[in-house]
């Protein structure tokens, strides 16, 4: 039986998926002790040592469940299907959760890297640490909710909130991090061990236009609010000042009315910026009232701020 199963989403995009695969299939770590699941809604060639299991959920939640139900391995890996590993992740994988049978969740470090090859990389702990949800803005700072690919956790630790996550759409790995975090312990460990792949294209197409920026960030504000509302199903209370920004970040966003106090505001813990300050937090409250042809001043700075960013990584 092997010991890691590795599950690999796929959904319509498959131009980088081999690559994926190959980065799995080229592991220090022996084959007999990983195996590899894809979990794909399109036809995919055959290869020797890979599992492909056909589905056509579209959203990452469902899909994740469904390979984690047939995976035969005490541990999990993820790999979207642009992302890769380096040679050397399953094997510290292995010897991590070998060792400590109290550690539900191992998070590394990312390597990003874009088409044009410029690199850049995730802050790195002096050394491995542990981290519980006392550790929270550590946590935050080495981005335990972050990048799916970067997190590796145990099967039957997740087992009894798979219903939720299925209902999860876009923020697996926010879901997954938090939900390890505040019911076990986490390692992050102090070296990169797989490459995020940053698409300008896809970003550059995101930004095209500020009307095509703002119907983005819409749609993806109001999924990830629904996401974070079914993390807050799953562990109520304790995530209370994350689920509250994402309520304060839909607010802004969205033309539909929610619900938020600024008691509840106030009481949030932006995930981008753990120590933002109270003036901050207060100025995007009180601008989540604002008509919506004023909203549009915001976004238009956001806009030219998401800008910048993308000269800088190009």
């Amino acid at each position: 039986m092997p010991y890691i199963s590795v599950i690999i989403p796929v959904y319509n995009r498959t131009q980088y998926v081999g690559e994926a695969i190959n980065s799995v299939l080229n592991q220090t770590l022996s084959r007999d002790k990983y195996e590899i699941i894809v979990v794909s809604n399109v036809d995919l060639p055959e290869r020797e040592g890979v599992r492909i299991i056909k589905s056509n959920e579209r959203w990452q939640g469902p899909k994740f469940a469904q390979g984690i139900e047939e995976a035969k391995g005490e541990i999990i890996s993820i790999l979207d299907d642009d992302d890769l590993f380096l040679p050397n992740k399953l094997e510290v994988v292995y010897k991590v959760f070998k060792e400590n049978e109290k550690v539900g969740l191992f998070k590394n470090p990312i390597k990003w890297a874009n088409e044009l090859g410029k690199e850049w990389l995730d802050p790195l702990p002096r050394e491995p640490i542990m981290l519980t949800s006392k550790d929270l803005i550590e946590a935050i700072r080495y981005k335990v909710w972050f990048n799916s690919s970067s997190l590796s956790f145990r099967k039957r630790d997740i087992l009894n909130y798979l219903d939720c996550l299925k209902e999860v759409k876009l923020i697996i790995d926010a879901f997954i991090g938090f939900l390890f975090l505040f019911t076990s312990k986490a390692v992050v460990w102090n070296q990169p061990l797989s490459i995020y792949r940053v698409l300008s294209i896809s970003t550059s197409r995101k930004l095209s236009s500020l009307y095509q920026y703002i119907e983005h960030e819409s749609t993806l504000e109001r999924i990830a609010y629904e996401d974070y509302m079914t993390l807050y199903k799953a562990l109520g209370s304790e995530v209370e000042k994350i689920v509250n920004y994402q309520k304060l970040i839909t607010k802004l966003w969205s033309k539909e009315p929610i619900k938020l106090s600024l008691k509840e505001a106030l009481n949030s813990l932006p995930l981008d910026d753990p120590k933002a300050s109270k003036l901050k937090i207060l100025s995007l409250y009180f601008a989540s009232f604002l008509p919506y042809f004023m909203k549009k001043v915001v976004y238009k700075r956001f806009y030219e701020k998401e800008l910048k960013k993308l000269k800088l990584q190009t």
